[in-house]
């Protein structure tokens, strides 16, 4: 059958080698079943060109929450002009998958993993069995619908096809990047109240492994596959924490020295950071990483997010990395219920006593069926009727009721810099009491593809100068990250 995914692609996501992993390997489980794939970004228009020309079965929709209104509304209109199966699957549809009751349009929802559900049903679909009880998904037919329990996790991600990034080939700028992101491991075991993972954990068949781990030759293997098509000049890993088996750890800078040689990046944990695991990274060939920060105020970090870290762990990691000099980046959630403009402050603070390579900082929004956003409706900090508000960014502002709103939203825009720069905090606590939201956006916007264009990728996998410009504009006019 042929199958045409939906997901986002800009290019910011291209040229950072961050485009979506489940989008690729939907695409490679579905061409090894014997069906056809072609991909559209979460634009109408595009989406319409692209299924003209492809004239697919069925349209497949990767959805983040926010992200899933255009895409509802897309396959509305399509549903209008064609006739598909249209699926909905992703984080969003995982855990709300009532958006199939108050969305007649959508036919299918796919609960949890889809590397064997989705074809599965596919296959279904194309010798016209019944598919109503098929583990995973919630089912429209006739006017009811069938929901079915969530199945098994697929044994090992070593049996998987790699990702199909090949369906991304078609975008001239994907053809020339030369940064490509990959995963050695699915899983967290932390239940951050922000974060699914949590649900996620209790979603889990007796059996299944919260953490699974590629092989370290299967990973490696991928890797020398696409140095082999594309420019790859840095390695980005996107597990959620690269570092949680340092056996793993050990046996990886072994063979990524002598078999890659390229440098990379990971994710850590604070507390997770040790002077062996980054010799041993550094080793291999690591140019920078990323650790969350979060807040710097003690009860917010712990009670109300549950990071359950300290600060000295944090600023011990940041010592760490220093002595070794490898550079760093910190994560941080302004906005959290609760805080105040004083509390974020003590973030700020932290981040200046780190002494980081630079900053990010992200609004909190309390997704809903988190544990965050029960804590904030419970509490008062986000009012019933805005209690089933998506928002598609977290970059804009604040949905919660915060004492200090104006003052935490500009400060969100302004935090990198009042970092990089702590002498200017007195001047920004200033600012943030005026009403220049949209302006501050934009320098956010443009000091981020700065600091991500000079700090975060080595020379050699930038972008060409015109491929910069050609960026910042799009970022600037139409991204919302």
């Amino acid at each position: 059958m042929r199958v045409l995914l939906v997901t986002e692609i800009n290019k910011t996501l291209i040229f950072s080698g961050f485009l979506s992993f489940g989008t690729m390997y939907l695409s490679a489980v579905l061409k090894k079943a014997g069906h056809q794939c072609d991909v559209t970004s979460v634009d109408y228009d595009e989406a319409e060109g692209v299924f003209r020309e492809f004239s697919p079965d069925i349209v497949a929709y990767s959805a983040f929450t926010g992200l899933h209104l255009p895409m509802v509304e897309i396959n509305r209109r399509l549903k209008k002009k064609f006739d598909f199966f249209s699926m909905f699957g992703g984080p969003h549809p995982t855990f709300s998958p009532e958006l199939i009751e108050e969305e007649e349009e959508i036919d299918a929802i796919c609960r949890g993993e889809g590397f064997e559900a989705v074809p599965g049903l596919v296959d279904k679909l194309q010798k016209g069995e019944d598919i109503t009880r098929t583990p995973n998904w919630w089912i429209r037919k006739d006017g009811r619908i069938y929901k079915n329990p969530v199945g098994r996790q697929i044994g090992s991600l070593d049996d998987l096809p790699f990702p199909d990034r090949s369906i991304f080939d078609k975008y001239p700028s994907y053809r020339k990047t030369k940064s490509f992101s990959f995963m050695s491991a699915f899983g967290c075991p932390y239940n951050c109240t922000y974060c699914f993972n949590h649900q996620l954990h209790r979603m889990l068949a007796k059996g299944d492994s919260i953490i699974r781990r590629r092989s370290v030759d299967n990973v490696i293997e991928e890797i020398k596959q696409v140095r082999a098509k594309y420019p790859l000049e840095y390695v980005l890993f996107r597990d959620e924490i690269f570092t949680l088996n340092k056996n793993w750890v050990k046996e990886f800078s072994e063979k990524y020295s002598k078999e890659i040689g390229l440098p990379f990046y990971c994710v850590l944990r604070a507390n997770h950071v040790t002077g062996e695991i980054i010799d041993d990274l550094k080793r291999a060939g690591l140019y920078n990483v990323t650790f969350a920060v979060e807040a710097g105020n003690d009860f917010i970090r712990n009670k109300v997010l549950k990071r359950n870290m300290s600060k000295e762990a944090i600023l011990r990691a940041a010592r760490i990395l220093h002595d070794r000099k490898v550079p760093f980046f910190t994560y941080n959630m302004i906005g959290s219920p609760g805080e105040t403009f004083e509390m974020a402050l003590e973030t700020w603070d932290l981040n200046v006593k780190c002494r980081s390579t630079g900053t990010w900082a992200y609004l909190v929004y309390p997704y809903p069926k988190t544990e965050l956003y029960d804590y904030a409706v419970s509490n008062g900090y986000l009012d019933e009727e805005k209690a089933g508000e998506f928002l598609s960014t977290y970059h804009d502002k604040s949905i919660l009721n915060l004492k200090d709103k104006r003052e935490i939203e500009n400060f969100h825009k302004l935090f990198s810099i009042a970092v990089e720069f702590p002498f200017l905090i007195h001047i920004i606590k200033f600012m943030v009491r005026l009403p220049l939201h949209n302006f501050y956006n934009v320098i956010r916007k443009l000091w981020r593809g700065y600091t991500s264009y000079v700090k975060v990728y080595p020379r050699t996998a930038r972008q060409s100068f015109t491929e910069l410009i050609s960026g910042a504009v799009d970022v600037i006019l139409k991204s919302k990250a």
